[in-house]
């Protein structure tokens, strides 16, 4: 669990160019305190000198404009003070964001694979604004409370110096309160903290699973999945705000007790004139709030500490290694696998003894069954994890020698499950390289995708928005266009997740006919899972269990009692 002097210490850099601000935004807050503070002292005068040995025009009139001025410039000064706060508040969860985001798409694969969309999207909605008002009102709050309790319990210590010493004796058991409701409220907020995350993904996977939710008639498991989480998080806050509330009450019970006191202590033990008494019972009256908001501010800032944990956690996450110093600007030779060994854990082997070649612009295809390593066979090339053991050369150079964003512009990949953005048609085919491409290039990969064809007939043409992941589109247009943006980079090496399997015949033939124009002057490596569609790659690598089993043309691999023949017995 993060300790507050942890949280302070990682928050602090991101105060740290705002020191100036912060500065003068407290000196601001402690000078508009102050002259609050002093209404008590003017209220006191007012009533012993108006209402009693001066009544003139030109005293009254002082005192009017005196306590006119002391409340009017205090709360402009306060204005300005939060007017500040907010904007540095804004800016440091601004930082905070843009850290959290960099980290995230820096992020390795592994991290995904162990972290659900919800619980990533709770860190970087959720849990940093609970930072934000530590960053922001917490701390003028505390200033102003802080100053307030001070000068106001100097200030009654100098009116009346035994009633004062009687009602300090109060003051332990405030402490105890808040000693008791701070581990209560951070624990609490951890779990409120988790179950948002998990609440997040439970909207994320009904928004992106609508239609089969509907499909299946889940709709009545989805609404009691969510009630619960909901509910779950209803009791957790209240306890959070109980153990606040518990705090509060004893505050006001106290502060009842010591207005009582003085009620009674001046009118019958001591000796306080009209104004003294209103001065020191004003001042009081005024000691109330402040002293709430110092025991209030526990809850906040417990919660943000609990959520500083969050995001300092995500941002503290290991990006991927990028070690390799080397730009490849071209691949000019084979890529060689050699001696290659991978497991996702350290149990059940994905990959093992892998020792493969693929020649410059040769086409493969990497066929078995679910499990037998084909996806992980790739996800190596493409560095998305790192080897166990063995060695993956292109150029005769370790692949980890190469400076990973240069590396990774040799490959295309255009997947099964393709990926859209809610963008226009040309910032999809041109995705990340929106100010590189010509629009030129644009239309050619479009045409060469067979995509223009119906581009041609959208309104707004390039310009069309898509909306989420194309949801304007069909199947087959969405899978033309992810082509398209693959024929847009023109890399030289290609991937493809059988690209044709979830589409139907007339638009498969439309697909693969941009797939074949793509391929063209290519090292093409294709997972294949419809057998049909790979008869003509140079050469077809069987897998099982991890391992290459059998290699060869497809006539060769029928013709012998192979795996690979197993495989087109099963899919006639």
């Amino acid at each position: 669990m993060m300790s507050f002097r942890q949280f302070v210490n990682r928050l602090f850099p991101y105060l740290k160019s705002h020191i100036g601000k912060l500065i003068i935004t407290s000196i601001l807050m402690v000078f508009a305190t102050a002259l609050e503070t002093a209404i008590p002292e003017i209220t006191g005068q007012i009533v012993d000198t108006l209402f009693g040995s001066d009544r003139s025009d030109k005293t009254a009139r002082f005192y009017s404009i005196l306590l006119f001025g002391t409340i009017a410039i205090s709360a402009l000064s306060t204005l300005v003070a939060l007017g500040s706060g907010s904007w540095i508040s804004n800016k440091v969860i601004l930082d905070l964001r843009v850290d959290m985001f960099s980290k995230l798409i820096s992020l390795p694969k592994a991290y995904f694979d162990k972290n659900t969309t919800g619980q990533t999207l709770s860190k970087l909605t959720f849990d940093v604004e609970q930072i934000s008002e530590a960053a922001s009102t917490i701390w003028l709050d505390f200033i102003k409370s802080s100053i307030t309790v001070i000068i106001l319990t100097c200030y009654l210590f100098y009116k009346n110096l035994s009633l004062s010493v009687i009602l300090v004796i109060l003051l332990p058991l405030v402490y105890f309160a808040v000693k008791l409701s701070t581990k209560r409220i951070r624990d609490a907020s951890k779990k409120v903290q988790d179950s948002m995350g998990k609440l997040t993904h439970i909207l994320d996977e009904n928004i992106s699973g609508s239609d089969l939710i509907k499909i299946y008639h889940a709709q009545s498991s989805e609404r009691n999945k969510f009630n619960k989480i909901i509910n779950i998080i209803r009791q957790q806050w209240f306890k959070v705000d109980l153990a606040a509330g518990l705090n509060t009450s004893i505050v006001n019970i106290l502060i009842g007790l010591s207005l009582a006191l003085v009620v009674y202590l001046s009118s019958t033990k001591l000796i306080m004139s009209a104004g003294d008494f209103l001065a020191y019972f004003t001042a009081m009256g005024m000691l109330i709030k402040p002293a709430k908001t110092l025991i209030n501010i526990n809850k906040p800032l417990q919660q943000a500490v609990v959520a500083g944990r969050s995001v300092f956690g995500l941002i503290d996450e290991k990006s991927e290694e990028n070690l390799g110093h080397d730009l490849l600007g071209e691949i000019e030779g084979d890529i060689s696998f050699q001696d290659v060994n991978f497991s996702y854990t350290d149990n059940s082997p994905s990959l093992k003894n892998i020792n493969l070649n693929i020649k410059q612009g040769e086409t493969i295809a990497l066929v078995g069954p679910t499990g037998s390593g084909k996806t992980t066979l790739v996800n190596l090339l493409l560095r998305f994890y790192n080897l166990n053991d063995g060695n993956i050369l292109i150029n005769n150079k370790d692949i980890s020698s190469f400076e990973l964003e240069s590396y990774r512009s040799q490959f295309s990949l255009v997947d099964q499950n393709v990926r859209l953005f809610n963008d226009s048609i040309s910032g999809n085919i041109a995705f990340g390289k929106k100010k590189e491409l010509s629009m030129k290039t644009i239309i050619d990969a479009a045409e060469i995708s067979n995509s223009k064809e119906f581009i041609d007939k959208l309104d707004n043409k390039y310009d069309s928005e898509i909306g989420e992941d194309g949801v304007t589109l069909s199947g087959g247009q969405r899978q033309r266009l992810s082509i398209a943006r693959a024929i847009a980079k023109d890399s030289p090496v290609l991937i493809l997740d059988e690209a044709t399997s979830a589409l139907d015949s007339a638009t498969e033939k439309l697909v693969q006919s941009a797939i074949n124009k793509m391929q063209k002057d290519r090292t093409t490596i294709i997972i294949a899972h419809r057998l049909s569609t790979i008869k003509s790659a140079d050469r077809i690598i069987v897998l099982k269990d991890g391992e290459i089993i059998e290699q060869g043309k497809h006539e060769d691999l029928i013709k012998s009692s192979s795996e690979y023949l197993k495989l087109t017995q099963q899919q006639s």
